[in-house]
């Protein structure tokens, strides 16, 4: 009874009101059936969390790894407790390319190190791997081309100047090669296009259209 009362008093009131008949065992039996899966399910996404992270190269290894080293911790505190050497395993799995050989030397001389003393050598490590930042800049500076502007503004200039001979009006003094009269141009003459308006609805040419 003791134990119950001391059960109950550390729960919340809406779990208290569905717990306040049971006895102590039948309280731990409920509480298990109601948090074990959502602690099933914690545990999952933080093991996935931990396996799927990949140190992007350039950056911070001390970063990383104190990222990993909390997701450890958090696994721990669901009860799936790592060694420190199958996290060690997880963590230099997840480093870049630049720490190949660092991952090489560790595991050929089968050193057993805690998380802490495999982060320090890893700062240690960092200050001699070569930054691969500078050359892909300047890999992709060499490729840049400028836009070849000039050959596209020849042909820009080329179809405007077409644009405008076409849309070109009739001087003042042009002159008609149909009725030789002078302000117009002979596609523009209204006898011209009358006649060839007469023709076509005759089905033919009407005498006094000229050909050009």
């Amino acid at each position: 009874m003791k134990v119950s009362c001391l059960m109950l008093a550390s729960m919340i009131p809406e779990l208290q009101r569905t717990m306040d008949d049971m006895m102590a065992y039948e309280m731990n039996e409920h509480l298990v059936e109601m948090f074990q899966q959502k602690a099933r399910h914690e545990r999952f996404d933080v093991m996935r969390s931990l396996i799927t992270t990949r140190m992007q190269e350039g950056t911070s290894v001390s970063a990383h790894v104190l990222k990993m080293k909390a997701y450890v911790d958090h696994l721990a505190r669901l009860e799936s407790p790592l060694s420190d050497e199958l996290a060690g395993d997880i963590i230099l799995n997840s480093l870049p390319k630049s720490y190949d050989q660092f991952t090489m030397n560790y595991n050929m001389n089968g050193m057993e190190k805690t998380l802490a003393e495999l982060h320090q050598m890893l700062k240690t490590a960092e200050v001699n791997i070569p930054s691969k930042t500078a050359p892909v800049l300047m890999i992709k500076e060499g490729h840049v081309k400028k836009p070849n502007t000039k050959k596209k503004g020849n042909q820009g200039k080329g179809k405007g100047k077409g644009k405008l001979v076409a849309n070109k009006k009739p001087q003042k003094d042009a002159k008609c090669f149909h009725c030789n009269e002078i302000g117009h141009w002979k596609r523009n003459c209204a006898k011209y296009l009358a006649e060839l308006k007469q023709a076509k609805a005759s089905g033919g040419e009407s005498s006094g259209t000229k050909k050009d």
